[in-house]
């Protein structure tokens, strides 16, 4: 079955708040972690149910090099992408 990504504007939001933090430390960082991000979306794309569950039907996966994860959930062959969520950030959950 081949899967569709719906990127949320929660998610939207997080990853250029990352950019641009990362981008504000060091010139040319906010890009890798863009790249990063991206490539951890084609992962869970590929295997959508390799990552952990962790509240009821979300999962998470982690973003390798940053301190991320991304918390998503499976509808039929859609995939959303809830929030790309900073892990030294005090949670907020959604339903």
């Amino acid at each position: 079955m081949g899967y569709v990504l719906k990127i949320m504007p929660k998610a939207i939001e997080d990853v250029r708040k990352g950019f641009d933090y990362y981008n504000g430390k060091q010139k040319g960082l906010g890009k890798r972690f863009a790249s990063v991000v991206k490539n951890t979306f084609a992962q869970i794309k590929k295997m959508p149910f390799s990552a952990s569950l962790t509240y009821g039907d979300t999962r998470y996966k982690v973003i390798a090099k940053f301190p991320y994860i991304v918390l998503y959930r499976i509808r039929g062959n859609i995939i959303f992408i809830a929030r790309v969520f900073n892990t030294y950030q005090q949670p907020v959950y959604e339903s």
